[in-house]
């Protein structure tokens, strides 16, 4: 009796570990269903290893494994041979993200500013590429310059 006890109870165990291990298996499936508050997500670079990019958002809600809305964006740029001082600071009120891609889209407001605030640009209806160190404004595109363009403009 009691070999046959042991018996079960290690057949139990088994089970029980196995029904953990399939629900870790299937964890790309598991999705929180609330929003995450105060989100911070980096983005590295594939070949150096460094941090490419910073999001943080006051809320962020996971539509997918591949996508996330993200509530008053902040989206911080880096280049490879400073990872540590952002070169670039992105906000938008609100965005949706692809973050494997590094890319992010917003059709409502976006403001950006260089690191040494030498310019500012606003405008609407926007997407980043980190890929391409692309960000395109479709619509009110506005740039201020800070700074002396010198015979740039004749």
């Amino acid at each position: 009796m009691r070999i046959r006890l042991s018996s079960l109870t290690l057949t139990l165990c088994a089970l029980c570990a196995l029904a953990v291990a399939s629900a870790w298996a299937q964890d790309d499936k598991m999705m929180p269903d609330a929003p995450i508050m105060k989100f911070r997500l980096p983005g590295f670079d594939e070949e150096t290893g460094y941090r490419s990019w910073l999001l943080a958002g006051d809320e962020a809600r996971v539509k997918s494994p591949e996508e996330i809305e993200v509530t008053a964006m902040v989206l911080k740029t880096f280049s490879s041979d400073d990872p540590i001082n952002a070169q670039t600071t992105i906000q938008s009120p609100m965005a949706i993200i692809y973050p494997k891609e590094g890319i992010a889209w917003g059709t409502g407001l976006i403001t950006i500013h260089d690191r040494y605030d030498a310019y500012s640009i606003i405008g609407e209806d926007w997407a980043w590429h980190n890929k391409e160190h692309r960000i395109t404004i479709n619509r009110d595109a506005r740039v201020t310059f800070r700074e002396s363009l010198g015979s740039i403009i004749e």
